[in-house]
């Protein structure tokens, strides 16, 4: 599992913030709560996990797509963001295959005109939230995922502000 946080997670050294420190915040403030009550919960049909994992990875793409479009519009971005794109993609990857859906089948969404890291921020903020209140209605087999996504994402919303 650590060695797949490391590849899917990746926080740049620049950063300032260690990035064990940053996801021991992280799981403590945003994933926790949700986590525990997936314990007791898990109400929701095969088809409603499928959409959500599904509309989950759209995110995802569509936050790798805001990537590189703020990367774009200033290259002396690539460096600090190119991992969270790397790691979103992963995300959609992974999603897909938890909710059923083929690679082939996926949709890329067009790259927005332009972006800042403000923007980025925020998408991913909003997707480490999507993330944690998913886990509640979530199969066992999926709260991990979930929760993995939501710790990466927090950890970019942080780091990124």
């Amino acid at each position: 599992m650590r060695d797949r946080m490391r590849d899917v997670c990746d926080v740049p050294a620049s950063a300032g913030i260690t990035r064990r420190r940053m996801l021991t915040w992280c799981a403590a403030a945003a994933v926790a709560p949700p986590v525990l009550t997936a314990c007791t919960s898990g109400s929701g049909t095969d088809a409603d996990d499928s959409r959500t994992l599904l509309a989950l990875a759209d995110q995802a793409r569509a936050d790798a797509a805001l990537v590189v479009a703020a990367v774009t519009a200033d290259p002396a971005l690539a460096e600090r963001l190119e991992p969270l794109r790397a790691a979103r993609i992963d995300h959609a990857a992974a999603l897909d295959t938890a909710g059923g859906r083929t690679a082939a089948s996926a949709v890329t969404p067009p790259a927005p005109d332009t972006a800042d890291v403000a923007r980025v921020r925020d998408a991913v903020v909003s997707s480490a939230r999507a993330a944690s209140d998913a886990v509640p209605q979530a199969p066992a087999t999926q709260v991990g995922l979930l929760a993995e996504i939501a710790a990466c994402c927090t950890t970019y919303g942080v780091v990124l502000a």
